[in-house]
């Protein structure tokens, strides 16, 4: 039996090397070569809490290049490159049926659930594996991912032409939300950040303003939605942050949060600023196609349009046997790290 090299969870969330076997694929599939995989920050928040499965190989941001078709499969062809969208449905419960992929009563999510990109390869539906220019950044494909989760959460806030959009939070998911807004229409988009490579990026992707830690407080929020009321705000941050109450606190009456952000944990969320207002407050989980068009397909084609800037997130590369390293550069944000990247 062939076999791969792959990293997998340890024990209390330890990466060990291993040979795991090589995936075939069925009818209507793909292999992959995983050319590239991130971190994401939902990787370090469920790492964190231990709610890992010892044994599977992580990683959900991949891209790479079609190594093997199954039986059925039309449109690609072996040495193609493609982001994977990965995600496994079953196509027929009512999410499905709608559009909702993510939301399939017995959907898994590669990575989480199944093998995932920490591995030579990867064996995906056909239809999850979006083409992408063949000269594109494996790296920069492989933020495909979390930029569809932005357009997602966008069109979950109701992003329209011309409002004034907030970004709480400057790591990957912020900042790709600056170049999704802008593509959705925003006319201004602001964003908080925490560290000065977040904010120095922020200002290169087009924020119209950058809020440091200290006005991003609640109370600072409140005063400056006053006067520059934000018609959306897009939390990302999640974790134990207190961004719901900042979210709150700065969207305008009858104004739209959208949550995309990660709690593991119970946090605060005070109630009567969103109820004064008539404060829509949306909840974003990763991507669908529910509009016909799918989300990786937007996120695919912001990418090549906007390649020269989201190259700058891809801020470290580390090699598959070192992915324990990956993951302590990509929780230590204060060494500049925006967007780590497991090279298989």
């Amino acid at each position: 039996m062939a076999t791969m090299r792959a990293a997998v969870w340890g024990d209390g969330g330890a990466l060990l090397s291993a040979e795991l076997p090589r995936p075939e694929p069925g009818p209507g599939e793909v292999r992959v070569r995983v050319r590239a995989c991130g971190i994401c920050g939902s990787d370090l928040h469920l790492r964190s809490a231990g709610f890992v499965r010892p044994g599977l190989a992580p990683g959900h941001e991949f891209a790479g290049t079609i190594d093997a078709l199954g039986a059925g499969v039309a449109g690609l062809a072996p040495g193609d490159a493609v982001a994977v969208e990965p995600l496994r449905s079953c196509g027929r419960c009512d999410p499905c049926r709608r559009g909702l992929d993510a939301l399939c009563t017995s959907g898994e999510l590669l990575g989480v659930h199944a093998h995932g990109g920490f591995a030579e390869y990867a064996v995906v539906s056909a239809e999850r594996a979006f083409p992408v220019p063949a000269d594109l950044d494996p790296r920069v494909a492989a933020l495909a991912e979390p930029t569809a989760v932005m357009v997602r959460a966008l069109l979950r806030g109701g992003c329209t032409g011309g409002e004034r959009v907030l970004v709480l939070g400057a790591g990957t998911l912020g900042l790709l939300g600056i170049l999704a807004a802008r593509a959705q229409g925003a006319g201004e988009v602001w964003i908080s950040a925490r560290h000065p490579a977040q904010a120095a990026l922020a200002r290169d992707f087009g924020a119209t303003r950058v809020l440091s830690e200290g006005e991003a407080t609640p109370s600072e929020l409140a005063l400056a939605s006053r006067a520059t009321p934000f018609d959306l705000v897009v939390e990302t941050v999640g974790g134990g942050a207190d961004t719901l109450t900042a979210a709150a606190a700065a969207v305008r009456p009858a104004g739209r949060v959208s949550v995309v952000g990660v709690f593991l944990a119970p946090v605060r969320l005070e109630t009567l600023p969103l109820l004064l207002k008539e404060a829509t407050l949306a909840w974003s989980y990763c991507y669908g196609r529910g509009d016909g068009r799918p989300d990786f397909a937007s996120a695919t084609a912001l990418l090549s349009a906007e390649r020269e800037r989201a190259a700058r997130l891809a801020t470290h590369a580390v090699p598959l046997a070192e992915a324990s390293r990956a993951f302590e550069l990509a929780a230590d944000r204060k060494g500049g790290a925006i967007k780590v990247s497991v090279i298989p």
